[in-house]
C-alpha cells in the first residue's frame, strides 16, 4: 500500500500551490513569474520560484490560463507551402521570435488550397490562438470577407492594407524594378518574368516594378509566363520561351524556386547563364546559393519580416497597419557582373 501511495505521489501534477509553498512565496507571485507579469518580481525572488518549479518539474496549465487571462500564449500559423525554403525560412525565424517572447507556435500546412486555409483558420480560431499569421491564397476582396474580427490576423506577404488586420511585406516594386533594371544595365533589350500568379495580374506589385523598369528604359516590356512559384513551374515556363522561335535574352524569376527551374530548362537546351541567358532571382534563399551558377537575387530580409509581423501581433497599437520592408540585391554569377 505504502509503494502504491508513493507511486500516486510520483504520478500527481505539481501545482502552482505546491511552487509556493516550496518557494515560500504567495501563489500570486508563481503566476506574476510565469505569465510575466502583470506585477514585477524581484529577480531573486523569481530563480527561487523557478528552481522550485524545476525541482517539482511544474509546467503551467496553458488551459487554465487562457481561462483565466484571456490569452492562451498560443500563435498559428498558416503555411501555404512547407516545400519551398522562403516559407521555411520565415516561419522558423516566426517560431524563434515567439518563443523568445514566451509563446507556443501551431503551424498548419495547407498546401496553397483555400478550402484547407478555410478549416485550418477555423481549428485555430477553436484553439483560441492569440493571433494568426497567414500567406494567403486567396484574393485581397475575399481577405477582406473573412473572420477578421475573430481573432488577430497579421497578412505576410500583403502589401495592401486589409481592415481588421494587420500586414506585413516585402516591398515587391522596389524589388521588381531593382532585378530587372539590373539585368537592363547588362544591355538586354527586354528581360521575360517568370510569376507564381495569373500574368493578367497587374495589380502585383512586382509586375508593376518589372513594367516600369522597362518603362524608365524606353523598351518594350518583355513576356511573362505563370510559373506558380515551383521548380516545376519554372521549368515548364522557361522551356516555353526557349521553344517559342524567340528565345529570352535575360529573365527576372518572382522566386528561387521558379529560378532553379528556369536554370534546369537552359542548361538542358544547352544555353549558357549567364552569356546566353541572364538571371535575377527573387527571395534570396539559402538554396540559391548552391545552384550553377550561384543566382543573383533580391534577398528578403526574413529576421526583420519575422520581428514586425510579431509586433504586430502582440503590439498592435504600437505599429502601423501596413509595414513595408526592403529586399536587398545580392550580386553573384546568374545576371552577368
Amino acid at each position: 500500500m505504502a509503494a502504491n501511495d508513493k507511486n500516486l505521489r510520483q504520478r500527481r501534477r505539481a501545482t502552482r500551490t505546491d511552487v509556493a509553498k516550496l518557494a515560500n512565496v504567495s501563489t500570486a507571485v508563481v503566476s506574476y513569474v510565469f505569465n510575466n507579469g502583470p506585477r514585477a518580481v524581484a529577480p531573486d525572488t523569481s530563480k527561487r520560484v523557478r528552481e522550485a518549479a524545476k525541482l517539482l518539474n511544474y509546467h503551467p496549465n496553458p488551459t487554465a490560463r487562457a481561462l483565466r487571462t484571456g490569452y492562451s500564449k498560443m500563435l498559428g500559423v498558416i503555411v501555404p507551402d512547407s516545400s519551398n525554403p522562403f516559407s521555411a525560412g520565415i516561419y522558423d525565424e516566426l517560431q524563434t521570435v515567439a518563443m523568445r517572447r514566451g509563446y507556443s507556435v501551431l503551424f498548419m500546412n495547407v498546401r496553397s488550397d483555400p478550402e484547407l486555409e478555410e478549416q485550418s483558420i477555423r481549428q485555430l480560431l477553436e484553439r483560441n490562438v492569440d493571433a494568426i499569421f497567414l500567406s494567403s491564397s486567396r484574393s485581397y476582396t475575399q481577405l477582406s470577407m473573412a473572420h477578421l474580427e475573430e481573432s488577430r490576423f497579421v497578412f505576410m506577404d500583403q502589401p495592401h492594407r486589409v481592415a481588421n488586420a494587420k500586414s506585413v511585406s516585402t516591398d515587391f516594386f522596389h524589388s521588381g524594378l531593382t532585378a530587372t533594371q539590373h539585368l537592363i544595365e547588362h544591355r538586354h533589350c527586354s528581360v521575360d518574368m517568370l510569376f507564381g500568379g495569373s500574368p493578367d495580374d497587374r495589380g502585383d506589385a512586382r509586375i508593376q516594378g518589372w513594367y516600369a523598369a522597362h518603362q524608365n528604359a524606353n523598351l518594350p516590356a518583355g513576356r511573362i509566363r505563370q510559373a506558380f512559384f515551383t521548380r516545376e513551374g519554372g521549368y515548364r515556363a522557361t522551356l516555353d520561351l526557349i521553344d517559342s522561335g524567340k528565345p529570352p535574352q535575360a529573365i527576372f524569376a518572382g522566386s528561387d524556386m521558379e529560378a532553379m527551374g528556369a536554370l534546369r530548362a537552359l542548361h538542358e537546351r544547352g544555353l549558357r547563364i549567364p552569356e546566353d541567358v541572364a538571371i535575377v532571382s527573387f527571395d534570396g534563399t539559402v538554396d540559391s546559393l548552391y545552384t550553377w551558377p550561384q543566382l543573383t537575387t533580391m534577398q528578403q530580409d526574413t529576421e526583420k519580416i519575422a520581428a514586425c509581423a510579431m509586433n504586430a501581433a502582440l503590439e498592435p497599437d504600437q505599429v502601423p497597419d501596413v509595414q513595408i520592408i526592403k529586399a536587398d540585391l545580392v550580386i553573384r554569377h546568374s545576371c552577368g557582373c
